[in-house]
Order: structure tokens, then C-alpha cells, then sequence
């Protein structure tokens, strides 16, 4: 029997337009690269350093997340990456993630954003471009993403218990 109440409710996305998938990346990585050249005004040795955890954390994040998540391994789209890199580097895990993987994506994301920081504030406008990238990621992503997605595991993931519910 169908329930009226789920009608109402919005659906999962079903995926990634280019557009989405091409603003994202432009955001994410341009942070990414925005707080590397911040720290780099100030200190060579610290900005290898955060290059170093920015590719050691962006593949923990996808090892920790997007390796649990439908998106690139059943419906061939990612707002990270091409979903042939994602399933080249890691094979689909549809178990739930554990405690560690939360944790470790979690940790990894806030450092992306966090370690640049003491650098940029020396550097106000680096620091408003690095905003001016890092912002919309952060907003869009909870505000939009997080409340219709498929990943229902993630530790951000917000769709509401009907929509779960719903045949």
C-alpha cells in the first residue's frame, strides 16, 4: 500500500549534472590549492607538508567515504571525481562505514579547511579567496546534497527518516 506522506517527501538524488560536478571540483580542489599557495607565501617546508596531507587526506576521504558510497559504483557519477578514478583506486564497499572510516573522513575534511589557516590570516585577500572557494563546498553540500543522498551512511548525511522509510 502506498503512503501519502511519501509522496511529499523529496527524493534521493539520482545524480550529477556536469555543471554540479564541474563547481564542486572547482571548489573543493581550488580551496585545496588556494590554502597550499597560502602556506607557501610564508613557509616552503609547511606548505610541502600540507600538499602532502591534502593528497594523503583527499584519498583517505575517498577510501573512508566515497569507497562506501552508491554514487560512483552503481550510478557512474561523483562530485569529487571522475567515477572512473574513484572506482579505479577503490573497490565498492556497500557495507557500512565503521566508526574509524567516519572518523578518518571527518578528520581528514577538517583538516583541508583548518591547517591553511594560520598561514591565511596573514594574507587577507589569499584568505578571502580561499573562502571565496571553500564556502560554497561547505553550504552547498549540507544545504542541497546532504538532504537527498543515496549515501544514507555518511555521518552528514540529512535525508529525513520518511524518505527511508518510502518504498
Amino acid at each position: 500500500m502506498n503512503d501519502p506522506s511519501c509522496r511529499q517527501v523529496s527524493p534521493f538524488i539520482e545524480g550529477f549534472s556536469l555543471t554540479e560536478r564541474v563547481l564542486m571540483r572547482i571548489g573543493f580542489y581550488g580551496f585545496i590549492i588556494i590554502g597550499a599557495y597560502g602556506i607557501f607565501l610564508h613557509s616552503i617546508p609547511w606548505g610541502v607538508a600540507y600538499s602532502g596531507y591534502a593528497v594523503c587526506g583527499s584519498l583517505a576521504i575517498l577510501y573512508s567515504l566515497c569507497a562506501h558510497c552508491p554514487y560512483p559504483h552503481k550510478l557512474s557519477t561523483c562530485l569529487f571525481l571522475p567515477t572512473s578514478v574513484v572506482k579505479a583506486l577503490f573497490h565498492y564497499r556497500p557495507e557500512p562505514m565503521s566508526r574509524l572510516d567516519k572518523v578518518v573522513m571527518t578528520v581528514s575534511m577538517a583538516g583541508l579547511v583548518v591547517i591553511p589557516q594560520y598561514w591565511l590570516i596573514k594574507e587577507p585577500l589569499v584568505l578571502a579567496v580561499f573562502w571565496l572557494f571553500c564556502a560554497p563546498v561547505f553550504v552547498v553540500i549540507p544545504l542541497s546534497y546532504c538532504r537527498r543522498c543515496r549515501h544514507t551512511d555518511c555521518p552528514f548525511n540529512m535525508v529525513k527518516a520518511e524518505v527511508l522509510e518510502c518504498p
